[in-house]
């Protein structure tokens, strides 16, 4: 039995510009990157930069070769289906290449994008397919190849569309999580995109978890309306992860595939965009010498005190987590291994005359939507529908199959998207 949720690259228009915005780093977008300063990056990476910390990005893989990321990936694996194979794991849908600029992109060297951690390195485990689909027992495998090829963090930007289920039985990817711990790594997992406005509902039954669960905050620092509570978990807090509506600049900025026509950077939100911003502020922590205990302990203390729900304990501030004083945003972050000489980014500076929008038709056939979840047409209405490419919704699954036996064998994907199941996306092109 398989269960699945609605899933969508929200790649948007990337244009225009933020005028008379000082920047910390050369990076072509870094002005526009409000996520590094609404958590304090610049300030914090006068005290760490994740030097010597290797984050598991557990995902749809990673286009190595990006710009932006060339050199930061030290170990990859093949997953799908199989035992994990290591080797080459290719981005075919682009989320995995979204997460990793966003905890790790090379940062100041004059092109793109600042990664959250500047000097961490990426262990990728690819364990979605190329429509952001993926089997529990695969992803359990990723977790667990990550943590034994050096990951010291899992960045988990998956989630269990079945929340009905997931709410009486928590997570299916449990054990990969407690695995984990139990080696010292510390697991971050995504809420979800599954908020209705009605409580906790959409919130899984994390219990006694050991993951930090990160729901996502829009650029005025406020919870958007598709993020999950955070619910039961002892571990929760919210980061940046964008509206899921409107231009590119209200979301949230990072590397994306250069392949298949791909322009190198997207905008997109979610909680999946949140998460990977938690899991580079562990990383510098670690890189600190803080315990795995420790560093969790300093997230969750040094958040700002905000209202973000039942179970959240603030928004992440990471400067004030690594025990950095308030610095201008013009000082310099530390360049990381690519030489600040490199070449430049083959996609334009952004221009301030926005040009046409212009859809993405679907990338494939084969690909098949159905009518997403009754409680989220309501809020379907609120923006057109357009089209989606690589983009999968169906059914939150049948009632009478719902039990451990379909939590164990189902599949789980990617929690990535707008606030809305009828989420949309764009041509990012500068």
């Amino acid at each position: 039995m398989r269960r699945a949720l609605a899933v969508a690259v929200s790649v948007v228009a990337l244009v225009g510009g933020m005028a008379g915005t000082a920047s910390a780093t050369n990076d072509t977008y870094f002005s526009r990157q409000w996520a590094l300063t609404q958590i304090g990056a610049p300030a914090a990476w006068a005290r760490s930069t994740g030097g010597g910390v290797t984050i598991g990005i557990v995902d749809t893989g990673v286009d190595a070769a990006h710009p932006d990321l060339a050199g930061k990936v030290v170990a990859m694996a093949d997953c799908v289906g199989k035992p994990c194979t290591p080797g080459a794991a290719p981005d075919t849908h682009g989320h995995g290449t979204i997460v990793s600029g966003i905890a790790a992109a090379v940062t100041n060297n004059g092109k793109g994008v600042a990664g959250t951690a500047p000097d961490a390195r990426l262990a990728v485990a690819k364990v979605l397919n190329a429509a952001g689909e993926g089997r529990v027992e695969d992803i359990n495998n990723g977790i667990r190849w990550v943590v034994d090829n050096g990951a010291r963090v899992v960045n988990l930007s998956l989630g269990d569309p079945d929340f009905l289920a997931a709410s009486a039985l928590g997570t299916p990817l449990r054990s990969g999580i407690e695995y984990a711990w139990s080696k010292g790594a510390v697991p971050v997992l995504a809420s979800g995109n599954y908020a209705n406005g009605v409580g906790d509902f959409g919130s899984e039954n994390y219990g006694n978890l050991n993951a930090l669960v990160v729901g996502a905050t829009d650029r005025a620092g406020n919870v958007p309306s598709y993020s999950s509570p955070i619910g039961n978990a002892k571990w929760g807090l919210v980061a940046p992860g964008g509206a899921g509506s409107g231009g590119a600049d209200s979301n949230v900025i990072s590397t994306f595939m250069t392949s298949a026509g791909g322009t190198g950077y997207a905008s997109a939100a979610g909680t999946s965009m949140a998460a990977p911003h938690v899991a580079g502020a562990v990383a510098l922590l670690l890189a600190q010498g803080q315990s795995p205990a420790a560093a969790v302990s300093r997230i969750l203390g040094s958040a700002d005190k905000v209202s973000c729900g039942r179970g959240c304990q603030g928004r992440l501030n990471m400067a004030a987590a690594v025990g950095a004083d308030p610095v201008p945003p013009t000082t310099a972050a530390p360049a990381t291994t690519r030489a600040t000489s490199a070449p430049r980014t083959t996609v334009p500076r952004p221009t301030t005359t926005k040009p046409p929008e212009t859809t993405v038709p679907p990338t494939s056939s084969t690909t098949t939507t159905t009518t997403p979840p009754a409680s989220r047409e309501a809020q379907a209405a609120e923006q057109p529908e357009v089209a989606l490419p690589e983009a999968v919704r169906v059914p939150v699954g049948n009632p009478s199959r719902r039990g451990p036996a379909g939590v164990a064998a189902g599949m789980l994907v990617l929690v990535m998207g707008s606030a809305v199941a009828a989420t949309w996306a764009r041509r990012l092109r500068a």
